[in-house]
């Protein structure tokens, strides 16, 4: 077996690695591309909304918002914290109340409004 004989066997040898490799390699890119363009979707315009869930036929809340503390679900990419604001005043009118911030959490809502802020009703 002469040199050229060799390496085309040992090119050969490696070549199910190689297409390993090259299917690897597609796979993270086509990975990349799924959270490049998931990320990309979450910071599209969702608009800022009450998590106010209910169970069907039901007149309390199963969700954190109650007529006294307003849950507002959004994401920080795709609102502005004065649209947030403006929801929550909006909730506490309803009572003839103003919103006060009491605070927030992360990972809580949905996927692509992922962030819920807390606000107090008080009075005037």
């Amino acid at each position: 077996m002469d040199l050229e004989q060799s390496s085309i066997i040992h090119r050969l040898s490696l070549a199910p690695a190689l297409r390993r490799k090259g299917e690897l390699r597609r796979a993270a890119v086509a990975l990349a591309l799924v959270l490049t363009t998931g990320l990309g979707l979450s910071a599209c315009g969702v608009k800022p909304f009450v998590d106010g869930r209910r169970e069907a036929g039901q007149k309390t809340p199963v969700g954190p918002s109650t007529p006294d503390r307003v849950a507002i679900c959004y994401s920080s990419q795709g609102a502005a914290p004065a649209d947030v604001l403006a929801l929550a005043q909006a909730e506490c009118a309803k009572t003839n109340r103003t919103a006060r911030f009491d605070g927030q959490d992360q990972f809580s809502c949905a996927l692509l409004a992922p962030t819920r802020a807390f606000f107090r009703c008080v009075a005037n």
